[in-house]
């Protein structure tokens, strides 16, 4: 007997060459349908993980490190650069505030004291900066270090040292910031001018009430922004070109005209110490002769402590001046250090119909407990109760607290004549720092932005997850109702088309007898 003739062998298919076998088919069909499921439920998930981390992916962080006179602060930032407006939607901040009253009481997490003690001494640096530093690196996602920038940016402490003594700080500082893995720049490490920081703290502050939200221009906030050392004054309208103080501003569309002030030695501590040397020159006058002399705290007695702040307030070197002032008069600010030229400061704040005092005023009227529209009048009055009780030890607010009510108070009034404008303490969320980062070179989200339409960019391929969540839906519906219908040829037989299988066997040749 001859053998088979492969070409003439018969192979069954199950389900596709036997259709007398209807229940195989099913269980066939079945299977496939379970297996394009799964598919279609895994494509989804993948599909719907790459939209989260594209989501993800489009917010932003940014580390800003305030270097002042009383010491150093850290703020993190995190933004959303997802919104259509012209500048990023901040979804975070870090240290987070108490709420939206209280903030963070001026200070939230600060090392001391200020960078400019550490001249010439790069522990001192790495232990003022290092630990805000890793502070930051816990807010930071570990695999977003790489493309956080972060900026140190010092302000009045630092302004005071001389070019060469700063310039060894900040060489300091930058080999520190090398060893973690923040994205940095020499660039981002500096001594801002007070004219900056003025104008980054106005900045954060209509930013953080929707200022720049608007198409058309809008009336701005003013800003009172006082410090341990220096005093900023931000108004928009009433400078002439070409002013020192004039800064013009372009968010979006609109312009803003604005006069950045910077005052040092305004500073609440300052402002004190200033007393102090006050004090004793007079001393020393009614003297007689060398020797050594006290001087009693200013604020061991109201009146005189009122004298003594209100001289400090208009940068007067006679307390007899001082002494005929009332509450209210305005006699305008006196530039530190001259005696005689006075600020024009009246006719450009008075532009402004609402400022909004932050930093030191807002920490000490806290103090003092009062609501954030308390007249001057009324915080004046508080804060003598609060005084007379810690005189008569019923109270533990300390004497240069005490200072400090009357100094604010003549400030507002009788300094920046303010007495008869809205003035509203706070919020205590708002910093310089906010500005900063939006502010700062090379934004992150002027990179990577979502478009208007709803779409994610990944990998630069342009995708809708629900057009490519229809089309995986389709693809698999043809390829179901293909299945149910092809017809797989035998091997070594020609396609016949749409015949149907017939079962077969090979019976061997008679041989002729």
């Amino acid at each position: 007997m001859k053998p088979k003739s492969p070409s003439k062998s018969k192979i069954q298919i199950a389900g596709f060459s036997n259709s007398n076998n209807p229940r195989l088919k099913k269980l066939v069909i079945v299977t496939l349908l379970v297996i394009l499921i799964l598919g279609l439920v895994t494509v989804y998930l993948i599909i719907k993980h790459r939209v989260l981390i594209s989501e993800k992916s489009s917010s932003f962080f940014t580390v800003v490190l305030d270097c002042g006179s009383t010491g150093s602060r850290v703020n993190v930032f995190e933004w959303s650069g997802n919104g259509s407006g012209i500048l990023p939607i901040l979804l975070y901040s870090y240290p987070e505030n108490v709420n939206g009253s209280n903030g963070c009481q001026y200070h939230c997490f600060q090392t001391e004291p200020g960078l400019h003690n550490f001249v010439n001494d790069s522990i001192g640096v790495r232990a003022s900066l290092e630990p805000l530093i890793r502070y930051a690196e816990r807010w930071v996602p570990l695999e977003r270090h790489g493309v956080t920038p972060i900026f140190v940016l010092a302000t009045a402490g630092m302004r005071r040292l001389r070019a060469e003594a700063a310039r060894r700080v900040l060489g300091d500082v930058e080999n520190l910031v090398k060893e973690h893995s923040f994205l940095h720049r020499r660039s981002w490490i500096r001594v801002l001018s007070g004219k900056e920081e003025a104008y980054y703290g106005w900045v954060a502050l209509n930013y953080k009430f929707g200022v720049f939200g608007s198409s058309s221009k809008s009336s701005s906030l003013g800003l009172l922004d006082l410090g341990g050392s220096s005093l900023q004054v931000v108004a928009e309208g009433g400078v002439q070109v070409g002013d020192e103080h004039a800064v013009r501003s372009k968010i979006g569309p609109i312009r803003h005209d604005l006069a950045a002030y910077s005052i040092p030695e305004f500073g609440l501590n300052e402002a004190f110490d200033r007393t102090i040397v006050m004090l004793s020159h007079t001393e020393a006058l009614r003297g007689n002769g060398g020797g050594f002399f006290e001087v009693r705290h200013p604020c061991l007695d109201w009146k005189r402590c009122e004298i003594v702040a209100r001289a400090a307030a208009i940068n007067s070197s006679s307390l007899e001046w001082s002494d005929q002032l009332n509450q209210s008069e305005c006699r305008g600010l006196f530039s530190s250090g001259e005696g005689t030229a006075k600020l024009n400061l009246t006719k450009t704040l008075h532009a402004v119909s609402r400022y909004h005092a932050l930093s030191g005023f807002f920490a000490f009227h806290n103090v003092l407990n009062l609501s954030r529209k308390a007249n001057l009048t009324m915080m004046s009055e508080v804060g003598q109760r609060l005084c007379s009780r810690q005189w008569s030890g019923g109270n533990n607010i300390n004497a240069q607290n005490c200072f400090r009510v009357p100094y604010l108070t003549s400030l507002l009034a009788n300094a920046l004549c303010l007495s008869t404008v809205e003035i509203i303490f706070g919020p205590g969320d708002v910093s310089w720092t906010l500005g900063a980062s939006l502010v700062e070179e090379d934004f992150p989200w002027h990179r990577a932005k979502r478009s208007r339409d709803g779409t994610f960019t990944l990998k630069d391929t342009v995708v809708r997850p629900s057009t490519i969540l229809i089309f995986v839906l389709l693809s698999s519906l043809l390829v179901i109702v293909y299945c149910c219908q092809i017809k797989l040829p035998m091997p070594g037989r020609k396609n016949v088309g749409s015949r149907t299988s017939l079962p077969s066997y090979l019976c061997p040749k008679r041989q002729p007898n």
